[in-house]
């Protein structure tokens, strides 16, 4: 216990000592040193606020995924990433065209019949304007459904109501507003029970969206929707109707796949589709989109570690070129400790914390630059912000003592294989 102690106060002055050393270099020569350690604050900044970056790029699409329904399923026409024919050869997109809509009666049978799904919704989405005497919501959001829809799109009430299922089945004329739609057309005054008109029809509001707020990773923006019950929707929409599609969640405990594989073949013996034939719709999961990005992000990272890589090349030779000059200054020095026993390993640790203290002050100012950055360009943008976490931090000054160490591992080993008579003589 007693050598272990001994031992461990060896190394704790040895860190000390390297530490006093490096900070005379830095000391001493403020140009040198300047030059020299900011091929390391480049490098660990652009690693660093790449991997920032990405980790907030992933944080927002996200958000975004879960906004909508992040264990969801979409039943639809189009897929979300491109399918194969029969001949191996890609669908285009009149191919999806010539495939029948998803309908209410799909719908209907689906959902009576499945047995894994805790909900299932049928959904169309359009455009139109809303109205309340003299105020006008241009363009807002039109989601036409049947009941559920809390069920899979995450949405929460600030005030009022859901739909009942009498009132989207019979074609009650109620809507629920969001957000902005609330803003613009009632300002402050309390929208629940007013009727408001909608491309023509009109509606009674029975329920206000809570705010959802704007990201740049939002598949659709609640804020500006006013949903609508199936059958008064399509009253409202008319002409202008658009192909519907369905939403289903599984329920609590039930397998993914086993849930996907219910909903495909329900589908299939609803349509009469034989064993043979190709399914003629497609099952979408968000899954895909995040399994499309993650490439992005991969490519995103690799440039980030590729720019970064070559300024700490030239940060690893500045370093190094500061330790060649430390050893030399300090060669008597070194004769010295060598003559009075001191093992090699010392000297190589001496000079190797010395290099990795000087690696890590780089790697310390290039963190706080991306800290610093990340300030105003959170304050300019509302829908994406850039946040340094721990564990990036952590990485960017691991890297910074890893190139410390590779960068003096040469001037240390010199310094520690040096004959301590020529040492002494200089």
């Amino acid at each position: 216990m007693k050598k272990f102690v001994k031992e461990l106060r060896i190394v704790a002055g040895l860190v000390a000592e390297s530490a006093s050393f490096a900070f005379f270099s830095i000391r001493s020569d403020k140009l040198r040193t300047f030059l020299s350690l900011s091929g390391v604050t480049v490098g660990i900044f652009s690693i660093v606020a790449v991997f920032c970056a990405v980790d907030s790029l992933k944080s927002n699409i996200m958000e975004g995924v879960k906004s909508f329904g992040s264990d969801i399923v979409y039943i639809d026409r189009f897929p979300m990433t491109q399918e194969e024919g029969e001949d191996g050869e890609p669908l285009q997109w009149w191919d999806y065209l010539q495939r029948p809509e998803i309908s209410e009666d799909n719908f209907e049978y689906v959902a009576r019949n499945a047995t894994l799904a805790r909900s299932v919704v049928y959904v169309v989405m359009g455009s139109g304007n809303a109205s309340y005497r003299r105020n006008n919501y241009s363009n807002a959001f039109l989601v036409i459904t049947t009941d559920g829809l809390e069920n899979v799109m995450n949405y929460s009430l600030a005030g009022g109501r859901d739909f009942s299922e009498t009132e989207v089945r019979g074609g009650a004329n109620v809507a629920i507003l969001g957000h902005n739609v609330v803003r613009d057309l009632f300002g402050d005054s309390w929208p629940v029970g007013k009727k408001i008109k909608v491309r023509g029809g009109t509606a009674t509001v029975v329920g206000v969206l809570e705010e959802q707020g704007e990201s740049m990773a939002s598949i659709v923006n609640l804020d500006d929707a006013v949903i609508l019950p199936l059958q008064f929707g399509k009253m409202v929409l008319a002409s202008a109707w658009g192909s519907g599609m369905m939403m289903a969640a599984p329920a609590e405990g039930v397998e993914r796949q086993a849930f996907i594989d219910e909903l495909r073949m329900l589908l299939r013996s609803c349509r009469g589709l034989s064993p043979s034939e190709r399914d003629d719709f497609a099952i979408n999961e968000m899954t895909f989109l995040l399994d499309m990005l993650d490439s992005v992000f991969r490519g995103l990272s690799r440039a980030g570690w590729i720019i970064g890589a070559f300024s700490l090349i030239i940060g690893g030779f500045g370093i190094a070129n500061i330790m060649f000059v430390s050893v030399q200054e300090r060669m008597s020095q070194i004769g010295i400790q060598k003559a009075l026993g001191a093992k090699r390993y010392v000297i190589l640790t001496q000079f190797m914390v010395e290099a990795s203290f000087l690696s890590l002050a780089g790697g310390l100012v290039g963190i706080l630059l991306v800290f610093l950055v990340s300030v105003p360009v959170n304050a300019v943008s509302e829908h994406f912000t850039i946040s340094l976490s721990l564990d990036n931090a952590v990485a960017g000054m691991l890297i910074a003592a890893v190139l410390g160490i590779l960068s003096g591992l040469i001037p240390a080993w010199k310094a520690a294989t040096v004959d301590p008579v020529r040492a002494i003589n200089g």
